[in-house]
């Protein structure tokens, strides 16, 4: 209990302080009192003496005297060890330093002109993130603005910063990463770790598992949905995320499960793993556009049925026993009522629309990228819809699917192939001379080398922090607290990509 003898530790306690408390943190941490974080208990690391009951008015020190007048921080504070609150730099042959500046590593390192202490390095405490203010041997972080001090032979900065304050931003990185001055960890692509809510589903072979008696598989995919972090709960088509809890029903099929995540929940850490803080960011700006753009149409009117409602009405359940695709009939009532404020009166309004929508999703993009002629494209809709479209020049509408759903970019290895006349050209290089064992031993090494050392089938994309250590993919490294190489605590996470 010595770092709260430290009034800025003392005041760290209050996080969690009611801000229509009757006593504010500051003057309960001057007055010698850390808070328990049992409702507005208050402890003193000295006396041992608790207070729980607060009025307004309170003078903290002089109810502290009345519980315990022998108290040695009572008696003189001073000489009981206590640290007073350091506002700034004391004084220094350098001039008082702004608090962002105290986070650059040249700046920290200049405090320790008169440092006292042979056995510990001033390199190793600032590169820890602390500053000397010349009061004994203690120093401050510039990022939690933790005090320590009392510092003994063979002490490491950096794991007694993570020790008193494994919170803060500087410690969660540990040495093989710098902050640079005015940045936040988010900014550095850097991503401290928050245990799931579900820690059993973290690994996607236990989400995997759930999706069993998944009934909406014609809508969709239960691997597709354990990917993007949902597990079944076995509630009509009812999915929650591991990490963050949110849940999601009511699937389309063109729905894509990493949008809807994103979507509703931008803040999913396995979220901002995975798929990155600019698809997140994307996704919020398209359903932003699109929402604004449905108040402005003046056409829009409120629907006048729910969506389960209107699947009921005959002409759906007529459409539904004529086999038609479930999920794309859902799809096109749900874009019918958003837009016309009503159901579907006849079953050939209802399967024109479904049609529509799977011809455009089951086109070739190919041969509609390479025809320049658009009545080529309508002349196979209308070939496809037949009966139901009875002329060329008739138009067709897509139904609509969720709004903000965004298309996701294709990786490299989408590049393009060559073509037939380049391959039969090219040159096979020779390996007459080299072993073929030999060759396929190093190739199978350096294939192992970039697999996931977990789950060994995905590619390795994660960095553990503080260890440094590149040795997960992303589906796993949300299920594991502690480096499967060295064992250390991962405190932070970053997403890599191998060129």
């Amino acid at each position: 209990m010595n770092d709260m003898k430290v009034e800025e530790n003392r005041l760290m306690t209050f996080s969690r302080w009611p801000s229509d408390a009757p006593v504010s943190p500051e003057r309960i941490a001057k007055a010698g009192f850390f808070a328990t974080g049992d409702a507005l208990e208050v402890l003193c690391p000295w006396c041992k003496r608790r207070i729980r009951d607060w009025e307004y008015g309170d003078q903290v020190i002089v109810r502290h005297r009345r519980l315990d007048p022998l108290c040695r921080f009572v008696i003189n504070a001073t000489e009981a060890g206590n640290v007073p609150r350091i506002s700034g730099c004391a004084s220094s042959s350098s001039a008082r330093a702004p608090a962002d500046d105290w986070k650059n590593e040249e700046t920290r390192l200049r405090s320790f002109s008169k440092w006292p202490v042979t056995f510990v390095s001033p390199l190793a405490l600032a590169k820890a993130g602390f500053y000397f203010f010349n009061l004994e041997d203690r120093v401050k972080c510039a990022w939690c603005q933790g005090v320590v001090g009392q510092w003994e032979d063979g002490d490491d900065p950096f794991d007694v910063h993570q020790r008193f304050f494994p919170a803060c931003p500087r410690a969660v990185l540990g040495p093989n990463i710098d902050i640079p001055a005015g940045e936040r960890i988010s900014e550095l692509g850097i991503q401290t770790t928050r245990p799931p809510k579900m820690p059993k589903y973290a690994s996607l072979d236990a989400r995997l598992r759930t999706f069993a008696q998944w009934p909406k598989s014609d809508i969709q995919r239960g691997e597709v949905l354990a990917q993007a972090g949902f597990y079944y709960q076995g509630n009509q088509d009812q999915v929650r995320c591991f990490q963050c809890d949110g849940g999601l029903k009511c699937w389309l099929a063109d729905d894509d499960p990493w949008c809807e995540h994103a979507r509703w929940f931008p803040k999913c850490q396995f979220v901002q793993l995975i798929k990155g803080q600019p698809y997140i960011d994307s996704v919020q700006r398209t359903a932003e556009t699109a929402k604004q753009e449905s108040s402005m149409r003046d056409r829009r009117s409120e629907p006048t049925m729910l969506l389960d409602e209107a699947m009921t009405t005959e002409p759906v359940q007529q459409t539904l026993q004529m086999g038609l695709h479930e999920g794309r009939i859902r799809a096109a009532v749900k874009h019918h009522l958003e837009h016309r404020g009503r159901p579907f009166d006849t079953v050939d309004d209802l399967m024109r629309a479904v049609l529509s929508g799977q011809v455009y999703n089951e086109m070739d993009l190919d041969d509609m990228e390479a025809s320049s002629d658009s009545n080529a494209i309508r002349n196979r809709v209308t070939d496809i819809l037949g009966y139901f479209v009875s002329n060329s020049s008739s138009t067709v509408e897509k139904p609509t699917t969720r709004d903000a759903c965004v298309s996701t970019s294709k990786g490299t290895d989408d590049a393009t192939l060559p073509s037939a006349d380049e391959s039969s050209t090219s040159e096979i290089p020779s390996t007459s001379n080299s072993d073929p064992q030999t060759l396929e031993e190093e190739n199978r090494k350096l294939k192992d080398a970039r697999l996931c050392k977990i789950c060994m089938d995905e590619e390795i994309s994660i960095v553990f922090l503080p260890c440094a250590h590149l040795a997960s993919c992303g589906q796993c490294a949300s299920g594991v607290t502690h480096c499967p190489l060295c064992r250390a605590a991962i405190n932070g996470r970053v997403r890599i990509f191998l060129s």
